[in-house]
């Protein structure tokens, strides 16, 4: 088959075991597990925001009750048994029978064209919400009918309130009578919005300007077998998907109507992070953003549960987590092509984990002249450069890392010897045998950062190889760690299809090139608005730590990535600088950047805009994040007037 990295599970698995076969638990546990301990996953309007690739329509596809019938009749497989699990601990599953029945409404341009429609507000959005409420019980009913299942006999509905006026609106209890009616009102709906010319008001009929709510009816689903006395009760959930395809006030509207404590069936409402306002986007301000666009809708802290699949409080975790799921799925993805399971390779890891190349022999003795010559002119005697290389030897009999070959230590060296001339007073050379500098000159994890960079930008050394290192350049983003894996499992495949002698590992120095080059190729494809002042953005950011990380003294290890910005500035940026506040709103909604808040360093409370993986990829920078440039807003604003539409 073809590379299944290079095509998004939900487009091209259309198959549902299939889809099953690669999907991972790991983002349920981690977002949606905390929610559901609370309580608050299925008995309120729940808000999924994250970026384009975050994993949002895959959850979505996980938790339809199609899928989940699925794994519950195929829980010997081991990969089913781990999914089953995360939707146990969800609450989507009990005891490994399914408790909630869901359904996905991808809300396209068919909504959106409802806004267009020529008829007061109210009846515009009262066509949307009852065509939302006709389909969401037609795809709960047909999916409990999904081969020959249940029959429409066997399902009725459990009302919240069972006064003759609201049951006579959807119809009724029975499975047969709620489900030709929500057809009835889904046809005439749809006719009214599929019109190449929208009918008068005067002439719509009856039946689709009248009360339909069966969201604010039905309690539970009940489904029995005929010929049986018990019978399974299910939460009806529906999850609209894509919701920022929606006019920003219709959306807002139908967060409002959503929120309602009224509704009884569970909602789930997904979007991307761009379609938020920039102080939301930017400051984690949703729960209590009352733009004017949304100062309609509901106190979101109060009646909505939002997740957020972007986590900002513990990058670290986040970090460690998405490396265990990028592993699980590319593993899985792998085993879908057959040239790998014949070679019997299983794990992305085992191919991409590669030793370091140092720089050519030629160019490691030329890099021994530049440090004598170094030496000599910082006047640092022989000892002292002795001493340095002792310190530096220290380090590495306690470092994790394997890569301590001649070329970094001397680059670690040069680095030392920078800092000892810059901390020891300028006095004679036979003086400084005796002195010590003003602090000690230490070799550590951050020295050997920063001397493999310069490295890599002096001598093209490979910097960027391994599954770590692919899994930080993707921003923990499941798409882009997907785009950047398909381009190295690409040539993997071609080096066994030629039967390389190497085998199918990738070489460093051929994964680093591929990766940076990969990368460049996504930024030159980026298509999202405020594209340009992006990119000027970030390549202006980029230039700047480009040029400390090379400092000769290394002040900041491997070097920034980030801007830093005071958290007062910051916050102000809205209001200051609304321009820019659309940029960087654009920026984090498409990994370009990330917005880390409250940052303390030097008894301040920074705010650091750093850059996206892809871009660190692009421009040759540093993966450790916490090292920054102090700027101001001004700075960022001044980055991008340049480069203005």
């Amino acid at each position: 088959m073809s590379n299944p990295f290079e095509k998004r599970a939900t487009e091209y698995l259309r198959d549902d075991e299939a889809f099953l076969s690669v999907v991972t638990p790991a983002p349920l546990f981690t977002f949606f597990e905390p929610k559901a301990k609370d309580g608050v996953l299925f008995d309120r309007l729940v808000v999924v925001v994250g970026t384009p690739g975050s994993g949002k329509t895959t959850i979505a596809t996980l938790l339809q009750y199609k899928t989940m019938d699925i794994l519950r009749r195929t829980t010997g497989m081991e990969n089913h048994k781990e999914l089953v699990h995360a939707l146990n601990r969800c609450g989507a599953m009990r005891d490994s029978e399914i408790v909630v029945c869901g359904c996905r409404l991808a809300l396209e341009s068919e909504y959106r064209d409802f806004w267009e429609l020529p008829y007061p507000e109210s009846v515009r959005t009262g066509l949307m919400h009852s065509l939302l409420q006709a389909r969401a019980v037609i795809s709960w009913i047909q999916s409990l009918r999904e081969g020959n299942a249940h029959s429409l006999e066997e399902i009725e509905i459990i009302p919240k309130d069972p006064s003759p006026g609201r049951l006579a609106q959807i119809g009724g209890v029975s499975g047969p009578a709620v489900y030709s009616r929500a057809c009835e009102m889904e046809r005439e709906i749809y006719r009214i919005g599929s019109a190449l010319v929208a009918p008068k008001l005067e002439v719509l009929s009856r039946l689709a300007l009248e009360g339909y709510s069966p969201f604010e009816v039905i309690d539970k689903l009940s489904v029995r077998r005929t010929g049986s006395g018990s019978a399974r009760e299910l939460q009806p959930l529906v999850i609209l998907d894509d919701a920022h395809s929606l006019h920003p006030q219709q959306l807002a509207e139908l967060l409002r109507w959503l929120a309602r404590r009224e509704q009884q069936a569970s909602r789930w409402v997904l979007m991307r992070l761009d379609s938020q306002t920039p102080q939301a986007a930017l400051l984690d301000s949703f729960e209590n953003d009352q733009s004017e666009e949304t100062q309609r809708g509901p106190k979101i802290a109060r009646e909505v549960t939002t997740i957020w699949l972007q986590r900002k409080d513990d990058r670290r975790t986040q970090r460690t987590q998405f490396r265990s799921m990028a592993r699980q799925m590319a593993d899985r993805y792998l085993r879908l092509m057959e040239i790998f399971n014949r070679g019997g390779i299983t794990g992305l890891a085992s191919i991409l984990d590669v030793p370091a190349e140092p720089v050519s022999i030629g160019r490691e003795k030329e890099l021994a002249k530049r440090v004598l010559r170094i030496q000599e002119e910082l006047q640092i005697p022989a000892a002292i450069r002795k001493d340095l290389e002792k310190e530096i030897a220290g380090y590495f009999e306690g470092a994790s890392s394997e890569d301590n070959a001649t070329d970094v230590r001397l680059a670690m060296l040069r680095i030392l010897m920078h800092r000892f001339a810059k901390r020891t007073p300028q006095v004679g050379l036979f003086e400084a045998e005796d002195l010590e500098p003003s602090r000690p000159v230490i070799a550590n994890a951050g020295i050997a950062d920063g001397a493999r960079i310069q490295l890599m930008h002096e001598y093209g050394r490979p910097y960027y190889f391994g599954i770590d290192t692919l899994c930080d350049g993707s921003s923990e983003n499941a798409e882009i760690f997907l785009q950047l894996a398909g381009r190295l499992v690409s040539l993997c495949e071609t080096r066994i299809i030629r039967s390389n002698r190497s085998g199918p590992s990738l070489p460093a120095s051929l994964q680093h090139k591929e990766l940076r080059q990969k990368a460049e190729e996504m930024i030159d494809d980026w298509r999202f608005p405020e594209r340009r002042q992006v990119k000027a953005l970030v390549d202006g950011i980029a230039a700047e730590c480009i040029t400390k990380a090379l400092e000769p003294t290394a002040s900041l290890g491997g070097g920034p990535n980030a801007f830093g910005i005071l958290q007062e500035a910051f916050e102000q940026i809205p209001k200051t600088h609304p321009h820019l506040a659309e940029v960087l709103k654009y920026g984090v909604g498409y990994n370009a950047i990330h917005v880390k808040q409250d940052h303390g360093t030097k008894h301040e409370s920074w705010c650091l805009v750093e850059l996206g993986g892809v871009a660190i990829l692009k421009h040759g920078l540093s993966f450790r994040r916490g090292n920054f440039l102090e700027r101001t807003s001004e700075d960022l604003a001044h980055l991008i007037e340049g480069d203005a539409p």
